[in-house]
């Protein structure tokens, strides 16, 4: 029997009785008529009848096990600090980070994983074989910080916080995934799943360590699960990034003589102006579209019309094709502008990263169980949307279903003055632990 007879007699059957034919035959007419409304039901946003089943319950998680998992925890919290502070301090910018490659390198190694290894890319690798018919699950975080030049970092505790650059993105993310390991294994854990455990390079220039990593790996992943930003923040959708950089040229000239004279600060003006005009959508959320004017460059001296003058614009949203869209509107102010003008221009867009999203990811047995997770643990300020900008989007754009896992409660995120709470780490590698013990 074919799965698509199998989905029409199950749809059929549940449908039969919401619209009073429980107990009839069901006739051609009748399953044609129940796709019809099944049919109706998706346009209006009701697809829970094919909603999957979280995969978490409290007797999972007050196990035995589970609660001697934590327990191990709870019983290194000193040493699980002392080892945050000490990775924080081995510096890692975007495209340095061999340093601490060498430590993860390390530690997957005396953890005990079966397989490790650096790659091409400089990820560090290690990974944890399971039993034929498990699913292959990677586990993601990544070693680079935004801080170049950054080459002296000392850790400040102040209570419960930990007070460093780059002490939460994504450093926590590391200590999070190596002692969960350590939990595990010390616990002697046997996974039916095989889990792909990586510390990853240069994330912040644009996941560009993940996707050497699944490019290089000819396997056919079941999830990939990111550690990184906030705790309790869960997305299982792929942000677009688009915009890019306009800039207008003319002939220029002394302010003497500069009656008549096109000027490319007031095109870039009348550009910015009418770029913030633009209707953008707010819900619904997946095609939620935001833009921002970040920087605006132009001229070398007070008295002299600039010559060239150029502006940046960030734009993202959740949908493609809405991110296109506004794509071709400013291409059009610009242009507009530059014909009124009489100013020659040029727009350098910023389409490397496609907005993706996964149909009915929301309602996925994996984002149901890790949103159970979290209320289980009393993680404030859940937040589920598909608007995230993770390693996670890696996996999306290839199809795979993916989400983050935040790494702990944190502010003043890529600044020097970033900081992280000591609890909230380990509420997350508490829902780390949970998450992967529910996968089994």
């Amino acid at each position: 029997m074919s799965s698509s007879f199998i989905l029409t007699d199950i749809i059929s059957h549940r449908l039969a009785g919401a619209i009073g034919l429980r107990g009839e035959k069901m006739t051609k007419k009748n399953i044609l008529f129940s796709l019809l409304i099944f049919g109706l039901l998706l346009g209006l946003g009701l697809s829970s009848v094919l909603a999957e089943n979280s995969l978490f319950t409290r007797t999972i998680a007050n196990s035995p096990f589970v609660q001697d998992l934590f327990a191990y925890v709870e019983q290194n919290e000193e040493a699980i600090i002392a080892e945050w502070r000490g990775l924080t301090e081995i510096p890692a910018p975007s495209g340095y980070e061999e340093k601490r490659a060498q430590y993860m390198k390390v530690q997957f190694d005396s953890a005990g994983l079966d397989k490790i290894y650096i790659d091409e890319a400089g990820n560090v690798i290690g990974i944890w074989e399971g039993r034929d018919g498990g699913k292959k699950i990677v586990l993601s975080a990544h070693m680079d910080t935004v801080f170049q030049g950054v080459w002296d970092i000392q850790v400040i505790r102040e209570g419960n916080v930990l007070k460093a650059p780059g002490i939460g993105d994504d450093t926590a993310s590391l200590i999070n995934l190596l002692w969960s390991v350590r939990a595990l294994k010390e616990a002697g854990f046997k996974p039916k799943n095989t889990y792909y455990f990586l510390a990853t390079v240069e994330e912040e220039t644009g996941f560009d360590g993940m996707r050497a990593f699944m490019n290089s790996v000819q396997e056919d992943f079941d999830y990939v699960i990111a550690l990184d930003g906030d705790l309790g923040k869960v997305h299982y959708g792929a942000l677009g990034f688009g915009g890019g950089k306009v800039t207008f040229r003319g002939p220029g000239a002394h302010t003497m003589q500069s009656r008549g004279v096109p000027n490319p600060n007031l095109a870039i003006a009348k550009a910015i102006e009418r770029i913030y005009l633009l209707d953008l959508p707010i819900s619904p959320i997946e095609k939620w579209t935001i833009l921002n004017v970040g920087m605006i460059m132009g001229g070398k001296v007070r008295n002299a019309v600039s010559q060239e003058s150029s502006f940046t614009i960030d734009l993202r949203s959740g949908d493609q094709q809405e991110l296109e869209n506004v794509q071709k509107k400013i291409r059009k102010i610009c242009e507009d502008v530059s014909n009124e003008t009489g100013l020659e221009w040029d727009f350098q867009r910023d389409d490397q990263s496609k907005a993706y999203q996964i149909p009915r990811a929301k309602d996925s047995a994996l984002v149901r169980t890790v949103v159970d997770i979290l209320e289980y643990l009393d993680v404030k300020d859940i937040e589920i949307d598909p608007l995230g900008s993770t390693e996670a989007n890696v996996g999306i754009e290839r199809g795979i279903l993916s989400v983050n896992l935040g790494r702990t409660y944190g502010r003043y995120k890529h600044s020097l003055r970033e900081e992280a709470d000591i609890d909230g780490l380990f509420l997350a590698m508490k829902q780390i632990i949970l998450l992967i013990y529910c996968l089994e």
